[in-house]
Formats: C-alpha cells, sequence, structure tokens
C-alpha cells in the first residue's frame, strides 16, 4: 500500500480527537443528541484548525445507522464509506476552482434529490470566500430555505469576503489556533504510535512553528521525520524550516546591545554561508523581540515557549527597555519593506545593524531611557521617605526631601558627578547668615532673575538680545550654534511636550505649535526649533506669533529667550555645513555660514501694520498658474 501522510493518517474521526477546538465540538454533541441541527454552518478560522475534519465528522454523525448520537461511530457501512469519500450523500466542493455561476446552478439542480444511502446529504463547500458575487447570488434561496434533506457546511479562512447575506443565513463557529499544549500533546500521541525517536525540545519547536495549525505541526513532522536519521534534533527542525536557532538569534542581539556590528555581521555570514535566507532571518529577528516585549510586559507569559527558558533570554531582556526594543522593530520593520524587493537582501541586513547602534538615531531612545530611570528613582524614594515619615513622625522633617522638585535634586545629585561642590558650599554659608536665631528654617525661595549667580543664562540673554537680527539671520544661528549648550539641550527636550499641561484657554494653541516643532539647538537663551512647511515658519516669525511662543516657553523655563522657526529642509543644510567647517576649524575661531536665501522665507518687519499678509503656499502656487487675476480679500473688504 502507498505510503499515507501522517496528517491525513491522523485526521480526527470523530469529536474526542480534534484538538483545541472543545467550544464547537461541544455544542455539535449537543445539537446532535437532541436533533437540533441547523440547515447550514460557515466555519471560519486559520488553516489546519479542523474546518473540514469536523464537516466530515458531522456528515458522518448525522448518517450513522445508530443516530443520534453524539460521535460517530465509525463502524458501520455509512461510517466507513464516508471515511472512504465512496458515498454520494456527502458532496465536497473546492469553491476555488469551482467558483462560477454555472457550477452553482449545478449544484443548486441537484439539492433537490433524495439522499442515496444515508439520511441526510451534505455539502461541504471549502474556500467559499472564493466564489464569485453572482455565485454567492445562485446559491442565496437555496442556502436559506434548502430542502430538508440537505445540510450546507461552508468553511473559509477569509470570512471577510463573504456576503452579509451569507452570513445572515448560516450559524457562524469561529475556529481558533491550537494552543501548543493542545499540540503537543497530539503530537506526542503520533510520535508514540510511530515510534519516532525525537527530542522533547525538537517536538516543542514543531509545535510552535506550526503558529496554531495543527496539520501543519503534523506536516512538518513527517518532513524532519524522513530528513533525520536516527533522533530528531532541534537543529534537524531549522534545517527543514529554514529558520535559525535561539542561539544563533540571542548572539546577534548580544552584538547589537553591545554596539559590535562587527561580531552582528559576523554571525549574519555564517548565517547565510549555512543556507539561512535574508528575509526569513529577518522575520526571526523582528519575532524575537516581539518575544522580549510579551516576555517583559505580559504578565502571564506563556511558560510553554522554549525561548523564555532560555538562560541566555532572560539575562539579555533584563537591559532591554521597551523604548529600545520599539526602535530596533522600527527599523527592522522598514528593512523588511526595502528588502522585498531587493536583489541583496544581506546588505539591507547589514545596513539595518548599522542603524540599530547608531548613536544619533537613538539619542531619542536613550533620553526616554533615562528619563523612565529618573521616574523610577524618583518614585522609589517617594516610598523610602513616606515610610520613613510613618516610621519616625517625631523627627525633624526638615532632613527629608518635602517636595517633588526636592526629590529630583536629590535624585540628580547622585547621577550627577561633576556637579560644583564648591558653589553648594557657598550657597549653605549663605543660607546659615539668613537663618533666623530663634525660629525654624523656613523653605529657601528661589534666586531672584536678575541674579547672575541664581541664573547663568543672564549674561547670554544680555550679549544677544542687544543685536538686531533679522527675521532669518545667518548671524543668529552662528551665534547660537557657536555657544551651543548640548547637555541643556538635552535637558530643555525632556520637558518640551510637557509644555501643553501647563497651559490652558487661548494658550494652548500656541503650546500646540510650539511642540509640533522640534528643538534642535540650544545654548539656554537662543533656540531654533524646525518644522517641516515654509509658510508655517514664515507664520510663527510674525511679531504676534513669536511674541506669544516666547511669553510661553520664558514662563515655562524661567529665564529671557530668544526663537527662531526654520524649515527642517534648510536647517539640514545649515548643520552639515556647520559640521564640517567644526571639524576643520583651528582652535577657537568663531565659524562662520552661508546667509539663509530663499524665494519661500519672508523679511518680516518688525511691527505687524509695516507689512503684506504671509501668503499661505496655496495662494502663491494660485498666482503662479493664473497669475494676478488672483486676488485675496481681506478682512472688512
Amino acid at each position: 500500500m502507498a505510503y499515507q501522510a501522517l496528517y491525513r493518517t491522523y485526521r480526527p474521526r470523530d469529536f474526542d480527537e480534534v484538538a483545541g477546538q472543545e467550544h464547537i465540538t461541544k455544542t455539535f454533541k449537543n445539537a446532535l443528541v437532541k436533533n437540533k441541527l441547523a440547515h447550514a454552518y460557515l466555519f471560519s478560522g486559520p488553516r489546519g484548525t479542523g474546518k473540514t475534519s469536523i464537516a466530515k465528522i458531522i456528515a458522518k454523525a448525522v448518517n450513522c445507522e445508530h443516530a443520534p448520537v453524539a460521535n460517530p461511530c465509525n463502524e458501520c457501512e455509512i461510517c466507513k464509506a464516508i471515511d472512504r469519500n465512496t458515498i454520494s450523500d456527502v458532496i465536497e466542493i473546492d469553491a476555488a476552482s469551482n467558483n462560477g455561476v454555472d457550477e452553482i446552478r449545478e449544484l443548486r439542480d441537484k439539492v433537490k434529490y433524495l439522499p442515496g444511502v444515508g439520511k441526510y446529504k451534505v455539502y461541504i463547500i471549502d474556500e467559499v470566500h472564493m466564489l464569485s458575487i453572482s455565485a454567492f447570488n445562485a446559491l442565496l434561496k437555496t442556502l436559506e430555505e434548502p430542502p430538508k434533506h440537505v445540510i450546507f457546511i461552508l468553511a473559509t479562512t477569509e470570512p471577510h469576503k463573504i456576503p452579509a447575506t451569507i452570513h445572515s443565513r448560516c450559524q457562524r463557529f469561529d475556529f481558533r489556533g491550537i494552543a501548543i499544549r493542545d499540540m503537543l500533546e497530539k503530537l506526542n500521541e503520533i510520535v508514540e504510535k510511530e515510534t519516532i525517536s525525537v527530542q522533547d525540545e525538537a517536538l516543542h519547536l514543531i509545535a510552535e512553528s506550526a503558529e496554531g495549525g495543527m496539520r501543519d505541526a503534523i506536516s512538518l513532522l513527517d518532513q524532519v521525520v524522513s530528513y533525520s536519521d536516527d533522533e530528531i534534533t532541534v537543529d534537524d527542525v531549522h534545517a527543514i524550516r529554514g529558520s535559525v536557532s535561539h542561539e544563533a538569534i540571542i548572539r546577534i542581539a548580544k552584538a547589537v546591545e553591545n554596539d559590535d556590528v562587527p561580531q552582528a555581521v559576523e554571525e549574519l555570514d555564517e548565517l547565510i554561508a549555512s543556507g539561512k535566507e535574508s528575509h526569513k532571518l529577518l522575520d526571526d529577528l523582528v519575532k524575537f523581540y516581539r518575544d522580549v516585549l510579551m516576555y517583559n510586559n505580559v504578565e502571564h507569559n506563556d511558560t510553554n515557549r522554549l525561548l523564555y527558558q532560555n538562560e541566555a533570554f532572560q539575562a539579555l531582556v533584563e537591559g532591554l527597555s521597551n523604548t529600545r526594543v520599539f526602535h530596533y522593530i522600527d527599523i527592522l520593520h522598514d528593512t523588511q519593506q526595502k528588502i522585498r524587493y531587493a536583489a541583496n537582501g544581506k546588505l539591507y541586513l547589514e545596513l539595518a545593524f548599522v542603524k540599530m547602534v547608531d548613536e544619533e538615531l537613538k539619542k531619542n531612545t536613550v533620553a526616554l531611557e533615562k528619563i523612565h530611570r529618573l521616574e523610577e528613582s524618583m518614585h522609589k524614594l517617594e516610598i523610602r521617605v513616606e515610610s520613613l515619615k510613618q516610621a519616625k513622625p517625631n523627627e525633624d522633617k526638615e532632613s527629608l526631601p518635602t517636595s517633588t522638585f526636592d526629590m529630583h535634586r536629590e535624585v540628580s545629585s547622585q547621577e550627577d558627578q561633576t556637579q560644583d561642590e564648591d558653589t553648594q558650599t557657598e550657597d549653605n554659608k549663605q543660607e546659615e547668615q539668613e537663618k533666623p536665631v530663634e525660629k525654624q528654617p523656613e523653605p529657601q525661595k528661589e534666586e531672584p532673575e536678575n541674579d547672575p549667580l541664581a541664573n547663568p543664562f543672564i549674561k547670554l540673554y544680555e550679549r544677544f538680545s542687544k543685536k538686531q537680527y533679522k527675521t532669518f539671520d545667518i548671524h543668529y544661528v552662528e551665534d547660537l550654534l557657536n555657544t551651543a549648550d548640548r547637555e541643556v539641550k538635552i535637558d530643555m527636550v525632556k520637558k518640551w511636550y510637557d509644555i501643553e499641561r501647563t497651559v490652558e484657554g487661548d494658550d494652548m494653541q500656541y503650546a500646540q505649535l510650539i511642540t509640533e516643532g522640534t528643538l534642535v539647538a540650544s545654548n539656554g537663551v537662543m533656540l531654533i526649533v524646525t518644522y517641516e512647511g515654509y509658510a508655517m515658519c514664515n507664520r510663527l516669525m510674525t511679531p504676534e506669533f513669536k511674541k506669544n511662543i516666547l511669553r510661553l516657553l520664558e514662563n515655562y523655563y524661567g529665564r529671557k529667550m530668544m526663537f527662531m522657526a526654520l524649515p527642517e529642509e534648510l536647517w539640514n543644510n545649515i548643520s552639515n555645513e556647520f559640521v564640517k567647517k567644526f571639524r576643520t576649524r583651528k582652535a577657537n575661531d568663531f565659524i562662520k555660514l552661508t546667509p539663509i536665501t530663499h524665494p519661500r522665507l519672508v523679511e518680516i518687519p518688525k511691527e505687524n501694520d509695516d507689512y503684506e499678509d504671509i501668503q499661505s503656499d496655496s495662494v502663491k502656487e494660485a498666482k503662479d498658474l493664473f497669475g494676478d487675476i488672483v486676488k485675496v480679500k481681506k478682512e472688512g473688504e
């Protein structure tokens, strides 16, 4: 006898043998015993989850010689004939190849004939979503009111493609992907009956690889049995699937985390040389980082997953924040889109590794991680302070931090090892001199803004605010970039998007304009904020908008400021020029830049009523197309 594939040999013959679909098998058992079957059913769900298998079990159960029964006996002649596909009362139709209206009309004409052997004629239409619209229309009336001896069972993997008129005429059952534990139970049963020697880890990997499809799992097992000589190992499964082992993926992830691109590329070269495909490796990397997120964030992790039990994996994920993992996934997803049409996928993978460790691309991620660590430290400090207050209520409260600002200052002092200790000493001496002799010390107030010791930005503001800059003056940019402070800018960026929380009413529109832009450079007083469009920059540099934006920024950051809005495209050119000249300059040289000239940027006078209305891009385009016939109406006209 010819060899029969394992998935056909071990196809479920009754409801008890179906894996992972208890919600469906229980319903049909009860319906069969009580003789309450509907005339039409719609089975939807992923491939290989038992849709057509259960359909055939129903066909056997309704025609079994011992009916009504919860399960077919599989012993009577009718049950055996249905298993052998030799009975004309059970008709299986593949809608993918019989999707025309003529085939459905032929079916409709034959429905009226009585079954030849059994009690019911059962029509099983697989991949029913492939039927044409006209075929669906031809089926409607018959599906709604078929003869009493007919049962329709429609199966599909894409229920959203089926018309609502068909849905409304059927009882729908949604099949779910088979859980790993249920799949392992079935696979172990097959392995035992077939006397197959297989490692537990390899069987586990087969179950994971099937992604919920029981048929896929059994087919993969059958294929691996043919490949391996003796015992089936994890390497055998990876060789058949073309997938990458967990250990290799973890080694690549470690290299990326250590900013070791050469090591990551070396691992990639070894995998490609062993026959692995670039797009498959990319998919495995995305799944790996997905698993990292699940392991770190889902409270009830699937302990059956082999990866979660790997000690190297557990050690790696401890240092990976969600922000960093999302950064990696974004890069890998972008690479997936590019590699789809690429002849050399390995090249894009190498570039992805470089992007993943690039400092410039990671700077926002690193800043967010620092903020998160700071928030955690502050939270722990709040808990410690609260516990100390409760444990020792009579102690002097002045020794404990009493506000979020104080705690922030304490945490910052722990992280910043370069803080000026001499200045602290002088401040402490001054505080001691100002304390009343017989009174409890009062909380210190912030120093007035005009005190240079309290606000180091005053001298910068006095120095540059006296200059008369034009609207988009390159001298402003030169002065800022030559005195820029990266640490100050980072501190400002951390608070940048919280400004909307501090305003209300009419000020909200200005706060939203601020956060819509990106702070790209600052020395603490002078700011350059980039926006996507030229018209937006023109608008923000008008006296009214600029005045309100500066008012909000100065109140928010607590110091006087200066502001310039620049288009992103223009800023990229300026910053590239500055970097090139910075690398070749002599010590303390003042870097000069090319003046800003662009036809879409408008020089704006200091007073509102001294300049024409700034035209939007749409108005300019209209004038370019139609000339002077385009007129812009002003208010009151």
